[in-house]
């Protein structure tokens, strides 16, 4: 053997090894803990809905909470639980030493709803564009005492400012003094008149369309957590759009209203301050729940009726909830009594941006229309040195303190904390909930997609029955060609389908159809590399070199080969998933691990097993289907 052969063997080992060690969960079908977790939240869910359904709806509550308790997590042994046959199964006690990592199944294998949906950015810019058309006029008349007029101009973002000829100069130059997102285009005419024409920088352009989008992802994702869908998925893909999959969810219009519908921002004031402080509501929250025995996974319906008798009738308790990534859930965090009276809507707040002081400190500054500006300046005034929480939902996102009154509608709203990034973040953060309540950028649903249960499991049993026929026909032909160096390639094969199936579980990767697909693909591309090596060891033979010599030659110059096809497919598949949408990205990620798989069964596992054999075992003859005239 060469010096490199503990390499190879090391490697392979550590590779089966980690293969087996995450494929234990995937191969067991448990349920992870966060499975059953959504599992119960959602019950929790159902069964507030039961409760608080009207008399002509609660039959149809009741039905979709025993369609989801029949699938009650069985007993590892398999007594309990639910009758469904996709119910969740509890893993046996062994199994927590092994990493709870499973490959899960996409919308096409277990049914659901995929969603694309298209933020029309144009409209936020030219939302933004009609504000500075008269932002900017004030600031000439404020900075220079010049009176100007401006105007967005039709079918974009380009604003046109109308100054008097003799003051164009000195205009161009305040606004360059005190302005910083915009890019002067020159003078056009416009509504046959001479205007000077502005539009944003690029920078700032690019922030409006971010923000814009955020803004619409936080809106269905506040939606979609309200409506308790387990486990979805919210991606932005692009500039524009969004990607929304609801596992599970088999009605489209119900889909569409949920991710369609407004969010309501609501401002109401903390309840009685000095009577109910921040520790005594959080106190009185966890006495409800250990006297209703509510667990973890209550509902805030639950809650409000565990708080009945125990907080003011006119207040209620409201969480500020933060968004967990990884659990892809919102998370409660602080308590707090607010009123019920809402003082003020989202309706009245025209914009909202983050800003700096100057000490460059982040801070959100508020503008609200005439209506609001009058409410809010008496809200203000009486109510000095007191919290107002601002409501998203039912979430309170923050819950500033009035300084002063605001008598202009414009309110400055601070973070408390010095200059950083999490600053600058809670800032965006909150400047996206308080632009939630009207989107300035419509969305537009360009196709839904809808997988029924049923199909899901045809799907997969189509996708089982073909990857088993294509690798049972490869194996067939591999062994009939190439005898007994066909065994070890079929042995290399099954070992490629091990390590690709781990590194999907590990990873937690989905699984679709296009996935399976590319599986099978992959099952081809896996002897691909035999063929080119046996090939080459068959033409050494032939020579009259040693079977020792001859693989040694045949896999030295094979592997340049086989490399080169790898790496352009590769690149392929890689341009596949960077340009591809969901089914297409799918199949690209199992191309793409497949064929790293393959090039490592063929190029060190089959060398192992060649090397084991001949320098090990001391075999003299190789079977590798050589005419008989060679044998």
């Amino acid at each position: 053997m060469d010096g490199n052969w503990w390499i190879r063997a090391g490697t392979s080992a550590a590779f089966l090894l980690a293969s087996i060690v995450y494929l234990v969960w995937t191969f067991g079908g448990w349920s992870t803990a966060d499975e059953i977790q959504a599992w119960e939240a959602r019950k929790a869910q159902l069964e507030a809905s039961v409760e608080v359904a009207q008399p002509e709806d609660k039959a149809g509550a009741q039905r979709t909470l025993d369609d989801h308790l029949a699938k009650a997590p069985l007993e590892a042994d398999g007594s309990g639980g639910g009758t469904h046959p996709d119910a969740l199964t509890r893993a046996p006690g062994w199994a927590k030493f092994f990493p709870a990592r499973k490959i899960s199944l996409g919308l096409d294998l277990q049914g659901g709803i995929d969603l694309e949906l298209q933020v029309d950015l144009r409209k936020a810019l030219e939302a933004a564009a009609d504000r500075a058309s008269t932002d900017l006029p004030n600031i000439l008349k404020d900075e220079g005492g010049i009176v100007a007029t401006g105007k967005r101009m039709d079918e974009s973002a380009n604003i046109a400012l109308f100054v008097p000829e003799d003051k164009e100069s000195e205009a161009r130059s305040i606004l360059q003094e005190n302005t910083f997102v915009y890019v002067y285009l020159g003078k056009r005419y416009v509504d046959d008149k001479e205007a000077l024409v502005y539009t944003f920088d690029d920078t700032y352009g690019d922030n409006l369309k971010a923000t814009a989008l955020q803004q619409a992802v936080e809106t269905i994702r506040n939606r979609i957590d309200k409506f308790g869908v387990t486990e979805p998925l919210i991606l932005t893909k692009g500039e524009d759009r969004i990607t929304v999959q609801l596992p599970g969810l088999d009605d489209p219009q119900r889909a569409i209203d949920l991710v369609g519908k407004t969010a309501q921002l609501e401002f109401r004031m903390l309840y009685k301050e000095s009577e109910w402080s921040q520790a005594r509501v959080a106190a009185v929250v966890d006495e409800a729940i250990a006297a209703a025995s509510l667990g973890s996974n209550y509902s805030d319906e639950q809650l409000a009726r565990a708080l009945a008798g125990k907080v003011p009738d006119e207040a209620e308790v409201l969480h500020k909830k933060e968004f967990d990534e990884i659990a892809m859930v919102h998370v409660r965090r602080e308590p707090y009594l607010v009123a019920k009276k809402v003082d003020m809507t989202g309706d009245h707040v025209d914009y909202a941006s983050v800003s700096r002081d100057q000490f460059n400190v982040p801070y959100v500054r508020m503008e609200m229309d005439d209506t609001g500006a009058g409410i809010f300046g008496k809200l203000s005034g009486d109510n000095v040195g007191k919290r107002m929480a601002i409501v998203l939902d039912g979430n309170v996102n923050s819950a500033p303190v009035f300084q002063e009154r605001i008598p202009n509608g414009v309110a400055s709203i601070t973070m408390g904390d010095a200059d950083s990034a999490r600053t600058f973040q809670q800032a965006n953060d909150l400047v996206i909930v308080l632009r939630a309540g009207a989107l300035p950028a419509p969305i537009e649903i360009l196709h839904n997609r809808t997988v029924g249960k049923t199909l899901g499991d045809d799907s997969i049993r189509a996708g089982s029955y073909s990857a088993a026929a294509a690798a049972l026909l490869v194996l067939i032909f591999m062994l009939v060609y190439y005898r007994a160096s066909g065994l070890v390639a079929d042995l290399a094969v099954g070992l490629n389908v091990l390590f690709l199936l781990a590194i999907l579980a590990g990873f937690g990767a989905t699984l679709t159809l296009p996935g399976i697909a590319g599986i099978i693909l992959t099952i081809g591309m896996a002897v691909d590399g035999n063929v080119i090596i046996f090939e080459r060891v068959r033409e050494e033979v032939l020579t009259g070199k040693s079977v020792r010599a001859s693989i040694g030659a045949g896999y030295d110059k094979a592997t340049w080969t086989i490399l080169d096809a790898n790496i352009t497919t590769f690149i392929t598949a890689a341009v596949l998933f960077s340009y591809g949408s969901g089914p297409i990205k799918g199949f690209a990620v199992t191309l793409m691990i497949g064929i790293l798989t393959s090039v490592f069964t063929s190029l060190v596992v089959t060398r192992l097993i060649f090397d084991y054999l001949t320098h090990g075992r001391g075999v003299k003859n190789i079977s590798i289907g050589l005419p008989p005239s060679a044998a």
